[in-house]
């Protein structure tokens, strides 16, 4: 079948500035090569900066990788092309910018007025650990009152909100800041908490709540978010795709791969391998519902809040 892309996170954009790798042809999980087999493909490319930095200094790594990746040929040459809302059916390959561990803002909230500028359109605001945006995953603290404010600002600069990486008490505040901004929530990369319980799935109140705001769920191919141990097979995708669906998510369950920042499953290990997971589907699943999954439904999303 034909087959198109929509994927809601890499990290690709921090491992070609950390090992000097092109976007075009490289030994990395995501390459346009490895993209030619895709109709279309859009990729959400996150800005991460490693936690040995302090707050300032991954501000300035922040700046390092987007200014990397616009330099880069793919980019230059216009083969690849950065976007700031939903490219248009059939245009080829398309990178959105999305910023993972909003703590780089390191308390200057007119950094927010910088990201927008920058292209943000993706805020994963925390990752692990508390920091001067609040408690991560791996804790029990919410939002700060900086992170709150900072939030509210780049929703109203047209970000979308992320809880992926948030601890239950901060998804449940961005839930509130997004409901009085009007806009949806999303999990960019993350899978069920019911099907493999570690701290960075979801639960299955925070699935509802990203549905009631409208928002989209993408799956994370990273071994110990869909088993919990070091293995994992297509099936165990299959695992969490069903328990999603069975929670109402046909029309909002994408893919978040976490491509380049993840240990995935030896039948998936990259871009190029993506298809095998789509015909492995099609033995359960429509035809039409895998594409929905693969591209469709983040396209309409992205159409509608992009």
């Amino acid at each position: 079948m034909q087959l198109s892309l929509f994927d809601l996170h890499c990290d690709t954009a921090c491992e070609m500035l950390a090992q000097h790798q092109p976007l075009s042809q490289n030994r990395l999980a995501v390459s346009l090569g490895q993209a030619e087999c895709f109709s279309q493909y859009i990729q959400v490319m996150a800005f991460w900066t490693d936690r040995r930095l302090d707050d300032e200094a991954g501000w300035q790594r922040l700046l390092e990788l987007r200014e990397n990746l616009l330099a880069d040929p793919a980019v230059s040459e216009g083969r690849a092309r950065i976007c700031r809302g939903c490219p248009e059916r059939g245009s080829g390959v398309s990178l959105l910018f999305g910023l993972e561990d909003a703590r780089v803002l390191n308390r200057k909230q007119e950094r927010v007025a910088a990201l927008a500028e920058m292209g943000i359109r993706i805020l994963t605001p925390l990752w692990s650990g508390e920091t001067c945006i609040g408690g991560s995953h791996d804790t029990r603290a919410g939002l700060t009152d900086f992170g709150k404010a900072a939030l509210r600002e780049a929703m109203a600069r047209g970000m979308l909100a992320d809880i992926s990486h948030a601890s239950e008490q901060s998804a449940d505040d961005i839930f509130a800041l997004a409901a009085d901004a009007g806009l949806p929530v999303i999990a960019s990369h993350s899978d069920a908490y019911a099907v493999c319980p570690v701290s960075r799935n979801l639960h299955l109140g925070q699935i509802r709540a990203v549905l009631a705001s409208g928002g989209v769920v993408g799956i994370n191919l990273y071994r110990r978010f869909l088993t919990g141990g070091d293995a994992a097979a297509m099936e165990d995708v299959r695992r969490h795709i069903e328990y999603f669906l069975e929670q109402g998510c046909e029309r909002a369950l994408c893919l978040g791969c976490d491509m380049d920042g993840a240990e995935l499953p030896a039948e998936l290990p990259s871009l190029s391998a993506l298809p095998r997971l789509a015909a492995y589907l099609c033995g359960y699943y429509p035809e039409e519902l895998v594409q929905d999954i693969f591209f469709e439904n983040a396209f309409r999303f992205a159409q509608a809040h992009l």
